[in-house]
């Protein structure tokens, strides 16, 4: 079995002990049970990339804490270089990311499921099923490792890449967020305050994951990933901490801390600060975008 509990992976990263499993059939990857490591990067959802992808056929629990069968069912396991939580159960790519992947003119997307110890960042770990739909898996006719483009989005139903649009991004007492002070300098907070038409409460979605108002991204001061975390204008840099998903429930998730865009104190008074908080369904993180 690929995966394992999180107390034996605990316990396992304490003795830095790596062990190799085994493999499957031809072009299913080794399996290894390995100390996690801490990830250098967020989820950087729309970005596409080029890399080789295996896959395997393993049945348990995968990553995501989740049973899993990859001979049947379609699903992706990624380098653990993208996991950014010590418990992989409460990972953000285990709430409603996939991976979509495009081979020799096909494309398939599948969920996040599972992590893949030996993948480097760009390697993904199709599951059999998947994998199948893009090429054989007979080891009579293909050494079971293909060269694809793919890129990590939103599930369906676990919401979408905002994109496309230009307008008002409005929340509590249908006040609207803004730079404060209409300033677009570097580090300006984003804040609410009654919607007057300026130019920095006009919010351009691209479909990059981004959000943008005066050429700057709305941004988590140094990419923090803890309740309380300053919201705020930043030079686009492409990192994970200017990633956005709008979901159904009319939240704007940052995928990186797994946090949603929130107003500080529940209130709806002008000039009210935003930040990032644990996801918790009221009024103070919920958003109508532009269409």
């Amino acid at each position: 079995m690929r995966r394992v509990t999180t107390a034996v992976l605990a316990v396992l990263a304490t003795l830095a002990i790596t062990l190799t499993l085994g493999v499957g059939p031809a072009g299913a990857t080794a399996d290894r049970l390995v100390a996690p490591a801490v990830a250098a990067a967020g989820i950087p959802i729309g970005q596409n990339m080029t890399g080789k992808a295996t896959y395997y056929n393993d049945a348990g629990y995968g990553a995501c804490g989740s049973q899993i069968d990859a001979a049947r069912e379609n699903l992706v396991a990624v380098s653990r270089q993208w996991w950014t939580t010590a418990n992989p159960n409460n990972d953000p790519l285990c709430s409603g990311i996939s991976v979509q992947v495009t081979y020799n003119g096909k494309t398939i997307t599948v969920p996040v499921k599972d992590q893949c110890p030996s993948c480097d960042a760009t390697h993904i770990d199709l599951s059999q099923a998947a994998f199948a739909q893009l090429a054989s898996t007979d080891p009579a006719t293909t050494p079971g490792v293909i060269n694809v483009s793919w890129k990590f989005v939103s599930s369906n139903g676990g919401g979408t890449t905002p994109g496309g649009a230009t307008g008002q991004i409005t929340g509590l007492a249908g006040k609207c967020i803004g730079a404060a002070g209409g300033n677009s300098a570097n580090g300006t907070a984003v804040d609410l305050y009654a919607c007057v038409g300026s130019a920095t409460q006009q919010w351009t979605l691209p479909g990059d994951a981004t959000i943008r108002t005066a050429g700057k991204c709305m941004d988590v001061a140094g990419a923090g990933t803890t309740n309380g975390a300053k919201v705020q204008l930043y030079d686009c840099n492409g990192t994970a901490a200017q990633q956005w998903v709008y979901t159904s429930g009319r939240d704007l998730v940052n995928p990186n801390s797994n946090k949603c865009l929130d107003l500080t104190g529940n209130s709806s008074a002008d000039f009210t600060k935003a930040q990032i908080w644990t996801c918790t369904g009221a009024a103070n993180q919920k958003w109508s975008i532009p269409a």
